[in-house]
């Protein structure tokens, strides 16, 4: 086995490397050598992302693309595997999202600022904003609390408070992933504390990820229907 390794090397003893328009040759490699890679086009939208692939193929020169849906917030455009089994990574997206601050307490008026302008308007969403803009801060003081539902005092008029029970999950859809897509909806724990503040705990183990993922390829699967139905472009998680 030494034998035919030392043989094999010494295949490259007589090696010569020429150059043909722009590209490396050897005479004992058939295949084209590897290049240095080229630089990674980044860009913040999955629509900036299909107009440069769509202007590779303006005149149906483009090659296989591979678009990899890395995250929800990330997407990478790969070439196909080339003859010496290596591929570039074109291009790349990746989201540009608003702060939003989980298992933090905060006081209702924060948190409400903080629904209204990163998460996507529902009425689950409404009633949430209505429900801590109510709240007492002597009703927190006093809160029935099992350690998964609470029921805590609101403010019904001028003077008047009454109890109300707090559901305990909410199903909320924050900008979590590129705008361009529906942003998928996530459960959250709500627990209110003295001061009154608040605070949303994720509660659904991530599922959001791969909806997110899914929300995305169909992106592509429809804005590249072309291309892929053509073989060109394939679309991965």
């Amino acid at each position: 086995m030494i034998e035919k390794a030392l043989k094999f090397l010494l295949t490259f003893r007589d090696t010569e490397i020429t150059e043909h328009n722009g590209f490396k040759y050897a005479n004992r490699i058939l295949n084209q050598l590897p290049e240095d890679a080229p630089s990674v086009f980044s860009t913040k939208t999955l629509a900036s992302l299909v107009e440069l692939i769509l202007k590779e193929n303006t005149h149906g020169s483009l090659n296989d693309l591979i678009i990899h849906v890395e995250s929800p917030t990330k997407v990478n455009v790969h070439t196909a595997l080339r003859n010496h089994l290596d591929r570039f990574n074109l291009y790349s997206a990746v989201a540009e999202l608003p702060r939003i601050t989980f298992e933090n307490y905060m006081d209702v008026e924060q948190m409400n600022i903080m629904l209204k302008s990163t998460f996507v308007q529902s009425d689950m969403r409404d009633s949430l904003i209505q429900l801590l803009a109510s709240l007492s801060e002597e009703a927190v003081k006093t809160t029935d609390d099992d350690g998964i539902s609470q029921k805590v005092a609101v403010r019904t008029g001028v003077q008047t408070l009454s109890k109300v029970m707090v559901t305990p999950i909410v199903k909320l859809a924050p900008y979590r992933t590129f705008i361009e897509v529906p942003q998928p909806e996530g459960e959250f724990l709500l627990r209110l504390k003295t001061g009154p503040t608040a605070a949303l705990f994720e509660a659904d183990g991530g599922a959001w990820k791969m909806q997110a993922r899914k929300n995305i390829k169909q992106y592509f699967e429809t804005a590249l229907a072309d291309l892929i139905a053509a073989g060109k472009v394939v679309v991965t998680e």
